[in-house]
């Protein structure tokens, strides 16, 4: 797979072709290039008041035409870069796009094209579908996440259930209100989930209407999904741990990589034992880590071993009467509230 950015300047987009050319013929694997080609093949790729020149059109449809590639279709939007939305000098260009030769349609006959939505940029990305698969769920573990403070709701439910909760000591009131969070956490993650696809489908329905409520439309679902983007980078920077980059910045991607980094990092993938020999198995690494702890723990120091130790003691024989003491029951009480 070939990512391609063309020459945005008309002079140079003989240079661009070319280059096609030369990819092309580079392997015989099967290929597919996408990207920016800053280019049209067809008038219809355009609209606005100025048409696009002829003779742009011909020679990178020829060069197209020319190396056996064909187009892969394009859903979510007509075009993917626009200017001037709502106005009459409103321009809307299919810039991006994807072209593959005929044994990559061979090996993946259903792959398609996608256009994403951005609340930012005039310039739509697009997302390459090869085929559906079925993404596993993983359990849902209870955390508290910053995005939840963002919901305005959030805070009023949450003190409302404080109020309510019948409890005379700390800690079960505590779990209480945990608990209360986590119910409400499951159902915000799902509600918010389709709330950011809601308001993608909005402005895919809306796209390509240039009347002024569709318009107004497009601008509201437009500032709806750049808040929920917005909640969506304060989740994943808390996972990621990196509180040192502002939100607000489109590091969503970032953050979503360093979360996935930190659970690497925490995963064990191998150990050595005594010997030498690396151990990758659970079985083996969990016995290597048992016999670690058992020996490190029920070993018998030599009497030498003492005298070599430079720690002067701490705990004096009061201490050790008082650590031996049973527990009284003022003294579980006091600990508990």
């Amino acid at each position: 797979m070939s990512c391609f950015y063309g020459y945005p300047e008309r002079a140079k987009r003989r240079d661009s072709w070319s280059l096609i050319r030369r990819l092309s013929g580079l392997d015989s694997l099967p290929w597919l290039i996408m990207g920016d080609f800053n280019d049209l093949m067809y008038e219809s790729d355009k609209q606005g008041n100025v048409p696009h020149p002829n003779y742009l059109l011909n020679g990178f449809r020829e060069t197209i035409t020319d190396r056996h590639l064909s187009e892969i279709d394009l859903c979510g939007g007509n075009f993917t870069w626009e200017k001037s939305r709502g106005s009459t000098n409103w321009v809307g260009e299919k810039l991006d796009r994807g072209f593959a030769s005929s044994s990559w349609w061979t090996k993946f006959p259903l792959c398609n094209l996608r256009v994403i939505q951005t609340s930012h940029s005039d310039h739509d990305p697009i997302n390459l579908v090869l085929l559906k698969v079925d993404i596993s769920k993983q359990k849902f573990q209870f955390r508290f996440e910053n995005m939840w403070l963002k919901e305005s709701s959030f805070v009023a439910e949450v003190t409302e259930a404080w109020k309510n909760i019948p409890a005379y000591h700390l800690l079960p009131k505590l779990i209480e209100v945990s608990s209360f969070m986590d119910k409400w956490g499951r159902k915000f993650f799902h509600k918010f989930r389709e709330k950011v696809k809601e308001q993608k489908r909005i402005m895919d329905d809306l796209v390509d209407r240039l009347d002024d409520d569709s318009m107004q439309a497009y601008r509201t679902a437009k500032g709806n999904l750049n808040d929920l983007l917005y909640q969506e980078e304060a989740y994943w920077k808390q996972r990621a741990k990196m509180f040192w980059l502002t939100e607000g910045d489109e590091n969503t991607m970032f953050f979503h990589s360093s979360a996935s980094a930190r659970k690497k990092l925490n995963h064990i993938d191998h150990l050595f034992d005594n010997n030498g020999v690396c151990i990758k198995d659970q079985e083996g690494m969990a016995d290597i880590i048992f016999n670690h702890f058992s020996n490190l723990f029920t070993g018998v120091m030599a009497e030498d071993d003492f005298e070599h130790m430079e720690c002067p003691r701490q705990v004096t024989d009061e201490h050790n009467a008082q650590l031996v003491e049973d527990l009284t029951f003022g003294e579980f009480t006091l600990a508990v509230k």
